[in-house]
């Protein structure tokens, strides 16, 4: 694979096909769509007239999707050759995105944004008390983090498709991966959380009212067209509890507005 694009080496080990590629351009309208219907509701003015973050936003397909329809866009990602092609949609096909290739360790911007989005991201990192603080200050009393991650317990992970590779140690996860021929190292996927760590994680920024949702466009979401999914939403809506064993968790948490400030 790599002699016949040695570029692919930089990526993430489940990126590494040009198929990844194309398949997330495809999607990044539907998902876009999906971050704006699901967070309007939770916010004080128009998604159109937000500014957003997108974290880890990788080649920026869902970015640039995003500039359509809001007010302004900044994608951030730290590795460098998902950032070439953001970097390149940023300069060549939107005027309202911008983007930097950058770390959510240094993510330090303060009340700059409306919308937050983690759309598969908290999994790939290591200090997630961190991150949702530094996710928390950027957002302006009144905005919304949406959080998108898979549920750590679901048997089938999420990004090499192995059965309970999340539910093994790093070191066994790593060897499974060589068997398979998958790749060789699990530890930048294997961040993520279960339902009782993803509660203790929002639990600890109370500026943030965190809700478990379900997508505002069911139609829009990877399998959403299915009579499965379909019904596994139904019971979410009717079951909450049903979240400790959903395939994923969706939260948006919303930045509460100090007592005498006015929204944004």
């Amino acid at each position: 694979m790599s002699e016949e694009n040695p570029g692919l080496d930089a990526l993430p080990e489940y990126e590494r096909t040009t198929l990844r590629m194309v398949e997330r351009r495809r999607l990044a309208t539907g998902f876009a769509k999906q971050i704006a219907l699901t967070t309007g509701p939770f916010l004080d003015k128009p998604f159109s007239e937000c500014d957003v973050v997108d974290v880890g936003c990788g080649y920026g397909y869902t970015a640039l999707e995003l500039g359509k329809l809001c007010r302004t866009v900044v994608g951030i990602e730290p590795n460098g050759a998902l950032a070439e092609e953001a970097n390149r949609l940023a300069a060549e096909e939107a005027p309202n995105f911008t983007f930097r290739t950058q770390s959510i360790n240094d993510f330090d911007d303060r009340e700059r944004f409306d919308v937050a989005v983690l759309d598969n991201v908290l999994e790939h990192l290591d200090a997630q008390p961190d991150a949702l603080e530094r996710i928390a200050n950027a957002l302006r009393p009144g905005g919304v983090a949406y959080i998108l991650v898979p549920n750590k317990l679901w048997p089938i992970e999420a990004h090499y498709a192995l059965p309970f590779l999340s539910w093994m140690p790093v070191p066994l996860a790593n060897r499974y991966l060589r068997l398979t021929k998958r790749g060789h190292d699990y530890t930048d996927a294997s961040y993520a959380p279960g339902y009782i760590r993803m509660r203790k994680l929002l639990a600890q920024r109370p500026e943030l009212e965190a809700t478990f949702t379900v997508p505002g466009d069911v139609s829009l979401a990877e399998g959403g067209g299915s009579k499965i999914y379909t019904l596994g939403v139904a019971a979410l809506r009717r079951f909450p509890a049903l979240w400790a064993i959903s395939k994923a968790f969706l939260v948006v948490a919303r930045k509460r507005t100090p007592v005498g400030q006015q929204p944004g």
